[in-house]
């Protein structure tokens, strides 16, 4: 059983160092449409589809029976079990894990609803040529390239008329809304 162990370690040990170092995960991410129902996530099954779920399975198993057999820990029939109950549980932490943190959004790019009528502070004086002006949007501060048919200022207050997505359009802020 020993060899067994071991080729499962070295063989996923192999896998998890491409997957790394190679750049493709081996994810499977299934939406469907049924009776026009909207986006369904398949669920706890699919993780069973995952490279991942395998490649962390086989090195627990691995890892576990060659420790405990090399050691001699236990009886051959319960290192097998704990091998098993092991490299289940690792790949589906693993591919769980992964998937939860593949599923946030970790885009810093803010979208016009939430930049348009916000205050900013210019901090390269603009006018028809850019400048940029500092926003803060949901609690994170950002710089945009911004543009003003007007000269204004660096650390004059603006107000975000337009955003495409790479730049504002801004003018200076009515004083009653100026911090």
């Amino acid at each position: 059983m020993l060899l067994v162990y071991l080729g499962a370690l070295l063989a996923s040990a192999g896998t998890i160092t491409l997957q790394l170092f190679g750049g493709h995960d081996g994810n499977v991410d299934v939406a469907h449409d049924v009776h026009g129902g909207g986006s369904h996530d398949p669920g706890f099954w699919l993780i069973f589809a995952s490279l991942r779920f395998w490649a962390f399975s086989f090195f627990a198993f691995g890892m576990v029976g060659t420790l405990a057999t090399f050691f001699h820990l236990a009886a051959p029939s319960f290192i097998l079990a704990a091998s098993i109950l092991s490299g289940f549980a690792s790949g589906g932490f693993a591919a769980t894990v992964v998937r939860r943190l593949d599923a946030k959004d970790a885009s810093s790019h803010k979208s016009t609803e939430e930049i348009v009528g916000k205050l900013g502070r210019v901090i390269v004086p603009l006018g028809p040529a850019p400048g940029k002006v500092r926003i803060e949007v949901k609690g994170t501060i950002g710089d945009y390239v911004a543009r003003s048919s007007e000269a204004i200022s660096e650390g004059e207050t603006v107000l975000v008329e337009e955003f495409d997505g790479e730049e504002a359009l801004v003018s200076r802020a009515p004083k009653d809304l100026e911090p």
